[in-house]
């Protein structure tokens, strides 16, 4: 390639856009604008419809080509099925019930908005407004996870069974346009020819290499080359990637579903390494490649070409209208559960496009299944909602929906669920202890209290110890706690032949007094500074914190000065567990399990942006190192 076809200095604008874009969207506190949206806009500015200063090259078009692979990558890795697994018997009592259940709520939502979607697609089809029907049908379906999902996580949703259910619609969304923008394309290009099951070989080949990679992912030889010099994990990521682009291209299945995919596998791979990995490739691809891809998206948008193109200017407001109307419609059905204003909250926010939008709307240029008009029309479509529908959704969110604090239930009337009580709010936890009336033995009127005490209120329950009495009753509430999805569960078991009936139990924990004492014994015995959590009161506690605070985003551990004798045992991130170590970043959103006196507890309470209700408020802040 000749020094003809780069510009190196179209190349330095754009980095220096990719740069310049996240300052000043950060310092717009009017009116949230997300960063992608920042970086379309920077893009027009400076390109076709603005100053005309990027001058397009071989090397932007493979880096804006690679940027849209990445962009595919990434939001394949943000696919958590765990959203839309089943649980056992989930809200079974009911069908407004199991309509809203978060799997059936997801497949609802995006089979209303499709056909809905298709049925004004034909229409305009008729009207030459359009050239493929279903392609514009899959455009109006999919939802922005890169939006949503930290939606969620500002309002502190990501835990919560309304956002579950949010996330599980707009997961189900992206992978359904994903896996059907093939056979629009193989429709547009000339009927449905038997190349489209060519997209069930790359399936095939996903689950071949997911239960490879599952059977050596535990070698130890991984492991140790998983950080340091190696990285191994991201060096096979970024090689998965690659193999699923050959693959893609070979099959003639569409690039951007294979690194979709290959995203996919790599969030299903290795769970423990999961969040690591991810915040890597975060790192590169936000950093660098998407970056690249949006500000380019922004550099070919022909503003002219929607002015010059009335069907595509008329296009315009209907995919506006048709977006909310489309989209919004089937989450009314979270009625069923939820008041108004939460329905109406999470029915904007899943009308959210960008990413996923913008990558269909290029294979359709690409391909002459839209014109440059009618992209246009879809890329503008997408920026306002990616900021409206955030807005709407803070507007409509109640506030006691924002500040819910989850209560851990204590049912029991023993001396032994008294005495848990007393422990857990002399750490400031809430607890809400129910004492059920031990004389009934009735085994329907059992079942019945549960359903009363838990079927309702199971969305603000953070975890349940059954401790009654009576162990038929305690199982029968952690039956119904656990269908209701509250985890954790503990039950009390104390005769001997039911506890070995339910030991093996899944859905929730079964304890017996006897086994459990001298497991604590023989723990004590090799462990003794175990002892000092067993002081009443505790000199030292175990907590979960959430961090909020910006100031420790992405600092390493061995950078801050941690108060006191204050450890952080372990992260969680995204639903997955990691073993904290010195060179462990922290993320706003992780839960740190960290253990400490009362006293360190309260100062990193401050440091974490969580505050603290305690009577302490002199404490010293010089929390980063030199």
């Amino acid at each position: 390639m000749g020094p003809s076809n780069f510009s190196v200095y179209s190349l330095l604008i754009v980095s220096l856009l990719a740069v310049s874009v996240p300052l000043l969207v950060s310092r717009m506190k009017a009116i949230r604008i997300p960063i992608v949206v920042g970086e379309i806009i920077a893009g027009v500015i400076v390109g076709n419809s603005g100053f005309h200063l990027i001058q397009q090259s071989e090397w932007l078009q493979f880096l804006q080509f690679f940027g849209l692979a990445y962009l595919m990558f990434v939001s394949g890795l943000e696919i958590d099925f765990a959203a839309l697994r089943p649980t056992n018997e989930t809200y079974k009592r009911s069908l407004s019930g199991w309509l809203t259940s978060a799997p059936v709520f997801a497949v609802l939502t995006s089979v209303i908005t499709l056909g809905l979607s298709y049925l004004l697609s034909e229409r305009l089809y008729f009207l030459h407004m359009i050239r493929s029907p279903l392609l514009l049908s899959l455009i109006i379906t999919t939802t922005s996870l890169t939006v949503v999902v930290p939606v969620l996580k500002e309002y502190g949703l990501t835990s919560h069974p309304l956002g579950g259910r949010i996330m599980a619609a707009a997961v189900m969304a992206d992978f359904v346009t994903m896996l059907l923008i093939s056979v629009a394309v193989s429709l547009y290009k000339g009927g449905l020819s038997p190349s489209v099951l060519l997209v069930f070989v790359l399936i095939l080949i996903l689950l071949l290499l997911y239960r490879l990679f599952r059977r050596f992912s535990g070698i130890a030889a991984f492991r140790n080359l998983a950080h340091g010099t190696a990285q191994l994990g991201i060096r096979a990521s970024l090689s998965l990637m690659m193999i699923f682009i050959v693959l893609s291209e070979t099959l003639g299945v569409q690039v951007i579903l294979g690194t979709f995919l290959a995203g996919m596998l790599v969030g299903l791979v290795n769970p423990r390494e999961r969040s690591d990995v991810r915040s890597k490739l975060d790192a590169i691809g936000f950093g660098f490649l998407i970056p690249i891809f949006f500000i380019m998206v922004g550099v070919d948008f022909n503003f002219r070409s929607l002015l010059h193109d009335p069907k595509a200017l008329l296009l315009l407001p209907i995919l506006f209208v048709a977006t909310y109307l489309f989209k919004g419609l089937p989450a009314i059905l979270l009625r069923l559960r939820y008041p108004w204003p939460e329905t109406l909250a999470g029915s904007a926010l899943l009308t959210t496009q960008m990413s996923v939008t913008v990558a269909a709307a290029a294979v359709g240029l690409k391909i002459g299944a839209i014109s440059q008009g009618v992209d246009t029309a879809i890329i503008l479509v997408a920026m306002l909602t990616s900021v409206i529908s955030p807005i709407a959704f803070g507007k409509l969110l109640p506030k006691h929906v924002q500040e819910t604090k989850k209560s851990l239930w204590i049912i029991g009337e023993s001396a032994g669920a008294q005495l848990l009580v007393e422990q857990a709010r002399e750490r400031g936890e809430d607890v809400r202890w129910i004492q059920p009336h031990v004389g009934l033995e009735n085994e329907v009127t059992l079942e019945e209290i549960a359903k009363k005490n838990i079927g309702e209120e199971a969305d603000y329950i953070s975890g349940m110890v059954l401790y009654t009495e009576i162990d038929q009753l305690n199982l029968t509430f952690a039956r119904e706690a656990a269908q209701a999805g509250i985890r954790p569960v503990i039950c009390l078991v104390r005769d001997m032949a039911l506890y070995q009936e339910n030991r093996d139990e899944t859905e929730f924990v079964v304890v017996q007094p006897q086994f459990a004492a001298v497991s604590l014994v023989d723990q004590l015995v090799h462990y003794p500074i175990s002892t000092q959590f067993l002081k009443a009161p505790a000199s030292l506690q175990i907590q979960e914190i959430l961090l909020q605070s910006r100031v420790l985003h992405q600092q390493r551990l061995m950078e801050i000065n941690l108060p006191g004798r204050l450890l952080i045992l372990s992260i969680v991130r995204d639903g997955e567990q990691i073993v904290a170590h010195g060179e462990t970043e922290l993320h706003v959103g992780d839960i740190l399990i960290v253990v400490g006196s009362r006293e360190d507890i309260e100062a990193f309470h401050v440091m974490a942006g969580v505050g603290y209700s305690g009577k302490d408020k002199n404490i010293s802040r010089p929390w980063l190192k030199e």
